[in-house]
């Protein structure tokens, strides 16, 4: 297929901290599939926890999209090929926006339309992420985020430092509704702690409290918590029936899963079990947009990446305000233009 693929970095608005590690720039692959007016747009944002460097997502897409034939949307659910999840992502997305350019629909309503949500939902505000950071720069940043009616915090830190991260956050920010997510930073001791505490301060969920792999213990921590729990999803739907009675719901991030088409397998699955799905995105605009056309179909939305970054280079480029509702896109497929 022909295809354009480059790499850009994308620099931070702030330091952007985890509790495995902060970073000031994000690099990212961008995707042209097809020529002419049969573009479309995807993105391969590397995912640092899993060890994927730009460079290496860059020549993988590149060998799959010369080697593989024209496959339609959706194709890349079913006997996906060989390749690192957000490689297929960059994939499935730019498949996704070239069909439903070429319809002129939106990619929502071209979604709509070839899978039908189980349950169509009304999200439509994203929260605001404070990143693990000095306790005084999380309360600063807070403070300039008070008016959002979500803010999430990241911790994993350690006992004292999350204990007084939230209570400086919550004092700054007093109207805002509060979700933690620790990326696998608690021990299970150190988590059957925090989540009573976290409770009584009114965080409505945490997310990834324990390390990845660690099953059994977050279905103990799961019983014993008054908050609910979520786990990432970041394989296929197969994968998320080993969370029952651990989780509550889940987070999809297209990056991590390989693209629209599993994501919308994954969605399902959840609405099967009955959990709640938050939908997650760390990449450019053209990820951001790609994330957004599912929002109708899940129940949280943790789209805030164009408010994180300083330098985007897909119109309309990053975005200084912070505010709550998702960005719209006019013109079909992602919305995007194709061409900057």
């Amino acid at each position: 297929m022909e295809h354009e693929a480059w790499i850009v970095p994308l620099k931070l608005r702030h330091p952007f901290g985890i509790s495995r590690g902060t970073a000031s720039e994000l690099p990212t692959v961008l995707l042209r599939l097809g020529s002419g007016p049969h573009l479309g747009l995807g993105e391969a944002a590397p995912v640092r926890y899993l060890g994927h460097r730009a460079p290496d997502l860059l020549a993988d897409l590149s060998a799959l999209c010369t080697r593989l034939p024209e496959p339609d949307p959706g194709d890349m659910s079913r006997g996906s090929p060989p390749a690192p999840p957000p490689v297929r992502a960059a994939l499935d997305v730019a498949l996704w926006d070239r069909s439903a350019r070429a319809a002129d629909r939106t990619l929502r309503a071209e979604l709509d339309l070839r899978s039908p949500p189980v349950l169509a939902t009304t999200a439509s505000q994203t929260s605001y992420t404070i990143a693990l950071d000095t306790l005084e720069a999380m309360a600063e940043r807070a403070a300039e985020a008070s008016h959002l009616p979500q803010l999430k915090l990241k911790l994993g830190r350690d006992p004292a430092f999350d204990r007084e991260a939230l209570l400086r956050v919550a004092a700054a920010a007093p109207h805002a509704r509060l979700r933690v997510d620790a990326n696998g930073g608690w021990t299970f001791a150190e988590a059957r702690t925090l989540l009573p505490l976290f409770h009584a301060h009114g965080v409505e969920f945490i997310e990834q409290p324990l390390a990845r792999g660690q099953l059994a213990a977050l279905a103990r921590c799961g019983a014993a918590s008054p908050s609910a729990l979520r786990r990432r999803g970041r394989q296929g739907p197969e994968s998320l029936l080993a969370l029952r009675v651990c989780v509550d719901g889940i987070n999809i991030k297209l990056m991590k899963c390989g693209g629209i088409s599993p994501a919308l397998a994954a969605i399902a699955t959840a609405r099967r079990e009955g959990w709640r799905v938050l939908l997650g995105c760390a990449s450019s605009r053209i990820g951001l947009a790609a994330a957004a056309s599912l929002a109708g179909r899940v129940d949280e939305l943790d789209l805030d990446a164009h408010m994180l970054t300083l330098d985007d280079p897909v119109p309309p480029g990053s975005q200084r305000e912070l505010s709550p509702g998702l960005p719209a896109w006019p013109g079909p497929g992602l919305g995007l233009p194709t061409r900057w």
